[in-house]
């Protein structure tokens, strides 16, 4: 292998139970040019070296338990590809992802990042999870961006768009612009992360899924903070870099405060039936300020001062 072109970096802890469908989806693609940097942070489930027998490409590297973060960051400065590939351990690439990704960065070579869609993997009644074989499409044939998710993204990450990690591909040249992720945020590093890449590099999104995100307890959607991170993340990135992308796009501050709403009744929800009343309260009371779905606030904020836990939620 004269020149290395793929790098891809996988974080685990403690994730045996899933990571060798993870790994086999990424030596399994039809693109081979990659090494796999497979970032043990802190496992006591299994012995993570033996991972690098099944193949030479295969690279483990050992952390302390410090984070997806960290563990991430430490990846992309060890790692020797042109292009930089994220997938997590408990989620599956589909077939063809690589060379269509590659593909497309060959023939765009102003983009900086190359993501898709993806989807979402539910578990069972049982517990358990379809077979990924019955969900699987075939990435490869896919050649074309989808404009209303590609371009100078930063206006609309803003406002929504959504990035998955596990789907994203990175120029290398990106990564050195920005740096790597910030390790002192609790949540919503990926976040951050693709916010700071809209702001130098263009970002396209194939038109079409490219990897399975599975959900369960451990699923990053499923950890509730008492901070709304997501929050401060907006306000920090307005405060920083406002509400103008490139090519004259510009978020108005009447959507940006309707995003704020959006945020805040969705955390204000999630606490509502999973997590403690009086902090959905106080975020119901903030969408509520924003105008957004005043009755429903209001039925929300006033059920939330009763004991006991709702039975059904509003519509």
């Amino acid at each position: 292998m004269n020149h290395l072109r793929v790098s891809v970096i996988i974080p685990v802890r403690n994730g045996k139970d899933f990571l060798q469908e993870a790994l086999d989806s990424v030596l399994q693609q039809s693109f081979t040019n990659l090494e796999l940097l497979l970032i043990d942070d802190g496992s006591t489930d299994d012995d993570y070296d033996r991972y690098a027998l099944q193949d030479p490409r295969i690279r483990v590297i050992h952390l302390p338990g410090m984070g997806v973060s960290r563990a991430r960051n430490v990846g992309m400065a060890q790692s020797r590809g042109d292009l930089l590939a994220f997938l997590d351990a408990d989620d599956v690439w589909f077939p063809g992802k690589l060379q269509a990704q590659v593909s497309y960065f060959d023939a765009h070579p102003d983009v900086g990042v190359v993501f898709g869609k993806f989807i979402r993997w539910q578990a069972l009644p049982s517990g358990g999870f379809a077979p990924a074989s019955s969900l699987m499409q075939d990435a490869g044939q896919l050649n074309c961006a989808d404009p209303e998710r590609s371009g100078w993204l930063y206006t609309r990450l803003l406002d929504g768009l959504l990035v998955g990690m596990n789907t994203a591909v990175v120029r290398r040249t990106v990564y050195e612009a920005i740096g790597g992720f910030n390790e002192a945020l609790r949540q919503g590093e990926d976040y951050d992360f693709w916010l700071k890449a809209s702001r130098v590099a263009e970002m396209h999104s194939l038109n079409g899924p490219v990897a399975l995100y599975r959900i369960h307890g451990a699923s990053a959607m499923h950890r509730l903070s008492p901070e709304n991170h997501l929050v401060n993340l907006l306000n920090a990135a307005v405060t920083r870099w406002g509400l103008n992308s490139f090519e004259d796009q510009a978020l108005t501050l009447r959507s940006f405060h309707e995003r704020l709403a959006r945020v805040y009744f969705d955390h204000a929800y999630a606490h509502y039936w999973h997590g403690d009343r009086a902090i959905a309260r106080a975020a119901f009371w903030q969408a509520l300020r924003r105008g957004h779905h005043p009755l429903r606030c209001l039925a929300y904020i006033t059920l939330s001062y009763l004991t006991g836990r709702a039975t059904a939620s509003l519509p």
